[in-house]
Parts: C-alpha cells; sequence; structure tokens
C-alpha cells in the first residue's frame, strides 16, 4: 500500500514531534512531498501498531505522539531505528504490550455492553410489572 513507510513514518515522527502539543489528527499527515496522506486512518494505524502513536479509542482521529515515538525521533529517527538491535528487541515488546491491552479492553467492552443489555432487559421487566400491577389496583 505504503511504497515508502519508512520515509513516511520519519515525516510525519517529525511533525508529530514538532508540533506544539505532540498531537495531530490523522486526516493531517503528510507524504515526503508535503501534501496530505491518502489513506491516512491506515497509515495511523500502522504508527499506532508499531507503538509510535496512541489513537483515540472512540473514532481514531487523533493520534498522540508516544513516549517511544518521542525516543525513537530523538535517536535519529525511524530509520535509523530500523538498524538498531535495541530497536528490534523493544518494538516487539511494545507490540505484544500492545495487543494485550486491546485483548483487555475489548473484553471489558464486551462484558460492559453484557451488563448493560441485562440492566436494559430488567427495567424492562420491572416497568411491564409496575404497570400490570397499576393496572389490578
Amino acid at each position: 500500500m505504503f511504497e515508502n513507510i519508512d520515509e513516511l513514518i520519519d515525516v510525519n515522527l517529525r511533525l508529530l514531534y514538532t508540533s506544539k502539543s505532540q498531537f495531530m489528527m490523522r486526516i493531517n499527515f503528510k507524504d515526503e512531498l508535503g501534501f496530505n496522506l491518502k489513506n491516512s486512518k491506515i497509515f495511523a494505524e500502522i504508527l499506532h501498531n508499531k507503538g509510535l502513536v496512541k489513537l483515540e479509542l472512540t473514532q481514531g482521529f487523533r493520534c498522540d505522539l508516544t513516549d517511544y515515538g518521542r525516543q525513537v525521533y530523538e535517536n535519529g529517527g525511524w530509520k535509523a531505528s530500523l538498524n538498531s538491535a535495541q530497536f528490534i528487541e523493544n518494538n516487539v515488546a511494545i507490540v505484544d504490550f500492545d495487543s494485550e491491552v486491546r485483548k483487555i479492553e475489548i473484553s471489558l467492552m464486551k462484558k460492559f455492553m453484557f451488563t448493560s443489555l441485562i440492566v436494559l432487559v430488567l427495567c424492562f421487566f420491572i416497568t411491564l410489572l409496575t404497570v400490570e400491577f397499576l393496572k389490578t389496583t
């Protein structure tokens, strides 16, 4: 999809790092020529999966630079980090940790939705019982 993904990551890490609050909306990602990047959602997910940014959970528009992303930029950028053995070890650990966090978030969301459904059904039955009780009195 992205032929020059490493260069795009370097460009956008620089943009994120130099922005005042170190976050940007994914629609503002740039290509190597400075134009808005097409498929910004996929690119943001790539950055997120590599541990460089944290995506907003609800819609995924806001991308906050992570500590790891800051460290990569300060150590010479993405391309320089690719050559580092420590990068490979850290990247594997971050991706594993991130996938575990996502699994936990999804599990909690499922539990919350199931609990909400049960509460909704109980409220419905209580309402029906109340209506029946008021009819008989």
